[in-house]
């Protein structure tokens, strides 16, 4: 009870110091009677005005460092601390020195759609698994949200007189769906709405645009916080299900599929150097090729002769004395003093550097040959970590033979690694350069699947663009699991800076260009309808659709989370729940609910902006 207590007083104090915002503001002096900016906070936010990649970029910073603050283990997260600090930021400058900021808007898309990129290229491979196992759910999910949400926001104008406009900038800003603000504004600009009690059509279009800023900012931050907490609050270990899932997913499959983060990752390393000086009969005054028989996976990187080192080559001649530096297998180097000499340590001959690389077989050297005979050629000191067809692991075995296509990843000295790529064909190596022209394509063709619509009824329904990026990230993402070759390399260091950064850049923009909105829903004094109204259509759903996954569906807690996120269009929320839960899990619930939401939510939007 106390660990509900506590996130519970959490969430409110977040909603408490989002109202503190808008209290503050409500009573500041007019804007009017302070038309100019005066004293050193007044010229400070005005220099940032005419300055705003500073601003912006000091919002990300103090986001990032709020979001780290905890308060008994619990914190709002760099998402949230970065929209509250730049809507706090926006308000005060706003009503207390007449500034508005605004951030041109394209900005905010580049990042957006950055992120939303990023988000598909790490989940491809989990995703047609979780799909494949929680898609009816998923389905029910995206209705149930949005339809309790639209069901919740109508029933209010019962209660509350609201004016032309509200009615659909509360559902859209609670639901953060920008397509469904979108649709609104084009249903308002039909000319069909039946206006009411005189009210004028810019005054409806007033209403719509203050009461979804309004709305999209607070329920974003009360949301976000709410994705974190949600699991708690139901009894659920969202890391502990998170790790289940993705051994669900990977079922027998040990290793990362090619082409993913995890691919280059080594772990403890297969194979080793040990350094022996010669004394067995046998290996004295032989060559390399000659000795090669002896142990066809081991292999000779270094001679120490008469004081001097050399790189072997096959006609080297060992001499008794020499020490050798043998890379192979652990197990293998055991049976070294056995059949070279006793083991000795030299630091010199044992700064060997290993890498790990995946082979895409495609040449004759390779293709139709069984892995016994590429391992007695071209096998010394090396390891092979994983074999792949088809984007699924395959068991090793001396007899298995190699097929166009398939994957083998590697380990080994980077000469040996350059000697065998010379033989077989085209390799994958681990790198930190980002394929530019994959992810500028990539992101060019989902905004442009994105954009395509279709008209129905006066209202154009498209996919957006955040669905077709993720659409078409996700399947590059899986093709790569099949050829790792296909689109350069993209590191993973570089994918999660695109990630993090393009939607902590997004949100602080958002909160720095929402001042105005909020302002004006304090001037025209419909503030109290709008924060009641929203806050219960933007957090009662997503608990209902919750019990119903955890207690209905049965749902690993992990995925739900995303989909929750995702049925909410939510994308800051399903960044909370990858933190909450240290894994990637929970964008596998967010592609499918984001996009049925959004196409519901658009439809109906269109529809309470025609109500009036």
């Amino acid at each position: 009870m106390r660990v509900i207590t506590r996130h519970t007083a959490l969430l409110v104090g977040a909603a408490a110091l989002g109202l503190a915002v808008v209290a503050f503001a409500q009573g500041s002096a007019p804007a009017a009677s302070q038309p100019h900016p005066h004293g050193l906070f007044g010229g400070m936010l005005n220099a940032l005005g005419k300055q705003p990649f500073i601003l912006l970029f000091l919002i990300v910073a103090g986001g990032y460092a709020l979001g780290k603050v905890q308060v008994k283990g619990v914190g709002l997260g760099s998402t949230a601390a970065t929209l509250l600090l730049g809507l706090v930021v926006s308000v005060w400058a706003f009503q207390a020195f007449h500034i508005a900021y605004a951030i041109p808007e394209f900005t905010s898309t580049v990042f957006f759609n950055l992120f939303i990129f990023a988000i598909g290229m790490k989940v491809g491979p989990q995703f047609i698994g979780g799909i494949q196992r929680e898609g009816r759910h998923l389905l029910l999910l995206a209705l149930l949200v949005p339809l309790l949400s639209s069901l919740l926001v109508y029933l209010s104008k019962f209660v509350f007189h609201l004016q032309p406009g509200l009615l659909a900038g509360i559902l859209s800003g609670a639901n953060t769906a920008t397509p469904g603000f979108g649709a609104a504004q084009s249903a308002l600009a039909s000319g069909a709405v039946k206006l009411t009690g005189g009210a004028t059509l810019e005054q409806a279009r007033a209403n719509l645009t203050t009461s979804y800023a309004l709305l999209y900012s607070v329920s974003m931050v009360l949301f976000t916080v709410m994705a974190k907490v949600l699991p708690k609050l139901f009894g659920r270990d969202a890391v502990a299900d998170a790790k289940a899932m993705e051994k669900v997913l990977a079922g027998e499959q040990q290793s990362a599929l090619p082409g993913t983060a995890e691919s280059f990752l080594r772990g403890s390393m297969p194979v080793d150097v040990r350094v022996f000086r010669v004394e067995n009969p046998e290996v004295d005054g032989r060559s390399l090729k000659q000795l090669s028989h002896l142990a066809p996976r081991a292999g000779i990187e270094r001679v120490l002769h008469a004081g001097r080192i050399y790189v072997p080559e096959d006609g080297l001649v060992l001499h008794r004395g020499d020490e050798v530096a043998v890379a192979g297998p652990v197990g293998l180097l055991m049976m070294g003093p056995q059949r070279i000499g006793p083991e000795v340590d030299d630091s010199r001959l044992r700064d060997v550097r290993f890498e790990t690389l995946e082979i895409v077989a495609h040449k004759s050297d390779l293709v139709g040959r069984s892995l016994g005979d590429i391992a007695s050629q071209e096998g010394h000191g090396l390891y092979l970590n994983a074999m792949f067809r088809g984007g699924d692991e395959l068991p090793i075995a001396r007899d298995a033979v190699i097929r166009r296509g398939d994957v083998l990843r590697v380990t080994g000295s980077r000469r040996r690694l350059d000697m065998l790529q010379k033989r077989v064909g085209r390799v994958v190596r681990p790198s930190l350069v980002t394929d530019i022209i994959t992810l500028a394509l990539g992101v060019s063709l989902g905004a442009f699947l994105g954009a395509l619509s279709v008209p129905v009824g006066g209202v154009k329904f498209s996919l957006g663009s955040a669905v077709g990026l993720l659409i078409v990230s996700i399947g590059l993402s899986i093709l790569r699991t099949h050829n790792p070759a296909l689109g350069g390399p993209f590191p993973e260091a570089a994918r999660e800076l695109l990630e993090d950064l393009g939607l902590n850049v997004f949100i602080a923009i958002l909160g720095i260009n929402a001042g105005a909105g909020v302002a004006s829903a304090v001037a025209g004094g419909t503030l109290a309808p709008i924060l009641i109204i929203g806050v219960v259509a933007a957090l009662v759903p997503p608990i209902v659709a919750w019990a119903v996954g955890q207690y209905v569906m049965k749902m690993n807690t992990a995925v739900l989370m995303g989909a929750v996120a995702g049925a909410r269009c939510n994308s800051a929320g399903m960044r909370a729940a990858q933190e909450a839960t240290h894994s990637i899990i929970p964008a596998i619930g967010y592609p499918v609910t984001f996009a049925v939401s959004n196409l519901l939510l658009t439809l109906i939007c269109y529809l309470f902006a025609l109500m009036g």
